[in-house]
């Protein structure tokens, strides 16, 4: 893929991720959108401020960070691309441990989200290694 087609997508997968994460953060916090507090049961969170937090900062950070380097077309743009894809993969697999994957919106938004940040994974390689 050229690097300029490569940079518009990751820019758009990015900042939709970074976003997306940003609302998501915001409707926990606020208990907008944030399943029953019962759903932590056993977990090691007693509500939903820290899970809040982290997706609102460390997932919309990274996400709009990465979308912002790659737009300037900075140097360690797919590195920092590369870091907002793991940084979703965590983030749902932590989630998947803490609450599992109950089925209906919240698997798929698990589901959706973990496939996004693969796919901003391997194109944050492909998009480094296509530099060399």
């Amino acid at each position: 893929m050229p690097d300029k087609a490569m940079c518009i997508l990751l820019g758009i997968l990015t900042a939709y991720l970074g976003l997306t994460a940003i609302a998501g953060g915001v409707g926990l916090l606020t208990s907008v959108a944030a399943p029953p507090v019962e759903v932590l049961a056993g977990s090691p969170f007693k509500d939903y401020t820290l899970p809040g937090l982290a997706l609102l900062f460390l997932v919309g950070g990274s996400g709009l960070t990465a979308a912002y380097l790659t737009a300037r077309r900075w140097r360690y743009a797919p590195l920092a691309c590369a870091a907002a894809g793991a940084i979703i993969v965590i983030y749902e697999v932590i989630e998947i441990l803490v609450i599992g994957s109950p089925p209906g919106v919240a698997r798929n938004l698990q589901i959706f989200y973990f496939t996004l940040g693969v796919l901003i994974l391997l194109l944050s390689f492909s998009w480094q290694w296509g530099k060399r």
